[in-house]
């Protein structure tokens, strides 16, 4: 247990040169503290030219932060230092924004720093919290999301499972591995399905139909049996899901949820396109956890996983060609080449995907009917690569020439260096052999207003190509890499920085709107194929409430359950756009979380109301009957 303790206080200014930070360490050990350096990392971050009171000096690197105590401080078992950061680059709105972690340098020594969380004026606290209401039940049924048409009229009485005893082999397979998921996901549930007779059964039969959707299916329940037509193998996983729901909701609350005796429900998927998004690199997640995601949003009828894996803050999957991007480009922390961030400061903090763990991945994703679709972040978010490999890096460019949103400096490799073309050429080859998924997502996002300008190679290229600036040389590059992932048959995938300086041919490209609402009408006009995310609604890290104890970021504001539920992906759009919008996306961005709890309450049900959102038509969507209904839904 760490016998320090770092306590902070924010104090609010409309000008952010005057917002300051307050911070107070506590010696509670036994022995006196000399000669020794504070490092802390947190998302409220000291301006360049930020004032110290009682400090000395500060040096900072994005969240992370170094301070030097006055001269010949000692700080003796019992008292407190105390100092003070005034300037700061952004507001803090919630407890998680100040310091994370923290450790002590001292006579060559890492000494843990315990950090409570960042204290504010009563103020500041609006007093409100997450909220989801207890809903309203209405069709006694458990299904997520909720179908297109439903119509039921009477309930089996003592009926808990399905008996598939008649159909194909491929039809039992396919229930076996419903089976499977129900049971990873609800290790104390009973199975869904079930192979020979016994009691509390309901007869399952299945029909191809080829008048139905691929992706569709239908469930006819008459005279104590029930008949699933299916228009193709993913549209019967789909039906065989939502009998396993049914069956779980009869489990979990047989008060409350049964299983219809006649009726029928007739589905198939809103949009092509029902996405989640997860951040590995701020903070890493194993196979063990991704295998549990996927099972979740096959749960929920979800069909793409985008799996975030390189950004500053760390490089997260196996390259042959660059062994030691798993290596230093996947640690940070002390004695590392990149230092602590977001969490775990005194500690090394480190973990990757051999390419072994994303085959397995990518074999689990693709029997439950979901794409992986691989990011690798460029050419901003390259920190962990340029700390890596410094030579893709134009020598010659100014140092901190400029810092990008989250405070790294010089973090965009170069367009105008043949090295980074070599490098992304060999990357992408890797990449394009691992995922058979016909997208590769390029990021494209972030990248500083002033970035390459201090580049003499970047200068040279702009004069002979005539581009006026960054975002005109971020296209030149785009360009490039897109050139790159036609040679292994891949189509470019990116945020909507991606149309900026010009953009690129938008033929075959496809982009993620997260900016805000109107960019996702703005890009198709432009004739970009559009996935709808914006951080206002669709990004999972947004705090759910305004209130101080409620953990998230707020650069998008407060995004509550329902504000996730009932945005509507296609408002503002005209009736040719909301033909060619391909579909909805959640973003877990993982900044803010450092363990599953934190991950479960930031994540769900949010998670599921866009599930929904991407299947379920508007009409058909009930927030009371959601609410009612997600307290049964599975978590990490």
């Amino acid at each position: 247990m760490s016998q320090f303790i770092l306590d902070s206080y924010f104090h609010p200014s409309d000008d952010l040169n005057t917002a300051r930070l307050d911070l107070v360490l506590t010696n509670t050990s036994s022995k006196a503290l000399a000669a020794f350096t504070l490092a802390y990392t947190s998302v409220v971050r000291a301006r360049a030219e930020a004032r110290l009171q009682n400090a000395e000096a500060f040096t900072r690197i994005a969240n992370f932060h170094e301070i030097t105590p006055p001269e010949n401080l000692v700080l003796q078992p019992g008292e407190a230092w105390r100092f003070s950061v005034e300037g700061l680059t952004n507001q803090a709105r919630h407890r998680l924004d100040g310091p994370k972690s923290a450790y002590l340098t001292t006579a060559g020594r890492i000494i843990d720093v315990q950090c409570t969380d960042l204290a504010a004026p009563k103020d500041l606290d609006s007093g409100e919290r997450r909220s989801v209401p207890e809903g309203e039940i209405g069709e006694p049924l458990y299904i997520v999301p909720w179908p297109q048409t439903v119509s039921a009229s009477t309930y089996a009485k003592d009926v808990t499972a399905f008996l598939v005893s008649t159909g194909e082999t491929e039809d039992k397979a396919a229930a076996a591995k419903i089976n499977a998921l129900s049971k990873r996901l609800f290790s104390n549930a009973p199975a869904p399905f079930r192979f020979t007779e016994t009691s509390g059964l309901m007869a399952l039969s299945f029909l191809a139909d080829n008048e139905l959707p691929e992706v569709g299916y239908r469930l006819s329940f008459a005279s104590g049996a029930v008949t699933l037509a299916h228009g193709g193998r993913t549209g019967r996983d789909y039906g065989l899901t939502v009998l396993a729901q049914l069956a779980y909701g009869t489990y979990r609350a047989p008060e409350t949820y049964r299983i219809p005796s006649d009726g029928v429900i007739e589905d198939a998927p809103r949009f092509s396109w029902r996405g989640t998004h997860l951040d590995v690199s701020r903070h890493f997640r194993g196979p063990k956890d991704i295998l549990r995601l996927l099972d979740i949003l096959a749960w929920a009828r979800m069909n793409v996983f985008q799996w975030h894996l390189t950004d500053d803050e760390g490089w997260r999957l196996e390259i042959k060609a660059y062994p030691e991007l798993t290596v230093s480009g996947a640690k940070r922390g002390p004695g590392c080449q990149q230092v602590a961030q977001l969490g775990y400061a005194s500690e090394v903090y480190q973990g990757a995907y051999s390419q072994d763990d994303v085959r397995e991945v990518v074999a689990h994703a693709t029997s439950l009917n979901i794409d992986v679709l691989p990011e690798i972040d460029v050419p901003g978010h390259s920190w962990a690569v340029l700390k890596t490999y410094p030579y893709l890096a134009d020598q010659a460019e100014t140092p901190e020439s400029y810092h990008s949103v989250q405070g790294y400096p010089n973090n965009a490799l170069n367009p105008a260096m043949d090295e980074t073309y070599i490098f992304l050429e060999k990357v992408f080859a890797e990449v394009a052999s691992l995922f058979p998924f016909n997208y590769v997502h390029i990021g494209g996002d972030e990248v500083d207003t002033k970035a390459w300008l201090a580049s003499p190679k970047t200068q040279r290229l702009m004069e002979e190509l005539g581009l006026k600036d960054t975002m005109e040389v971020q296209a030149y590059f785009m360009g490039c890499v897109r050139e790159i992932l036609k040679k292994f048959d891949k189509n470019l995938a990116g945020w909507d920085e991606v149309s900026h300086g010009g953009g690129i041919d938008p033929d075959g490209v496809l982009l993620m709107a997260w900016q805000k609402p109107e960019v996702t009408r703005d890009l198709i006009q432009q004739g970009y194929d559009v996935i709808c995310t914006p951080g206002q609604y669709y990004y999972l890290d947004m705090a759910q409430a305004s209130g101080w104890q409620e953990p998230g970021a707020s650069w998008a504001g407060v995004s509550s359950p329902e504000d996730a539920y009932g945005y509507e992906a296609t408002d503002g759009l005209s009736d040719e756009s909301e033909g060619t919008l391909k579909g909805v996306q959640a973003c877990i961005w993982c900044e803010h979380m450092i363990d599953n709890t934190i991950f479960n309450h930031m994540v769900f049900p949010r998670l599921y109301a866009i599930a929904e959102a991407g299947w379920t038509e508007p009409q058909n969507k009930d927030w009371q009957r959601f609410a009612a209904r997600s307290r049964l839904f599975p978590s990490l």
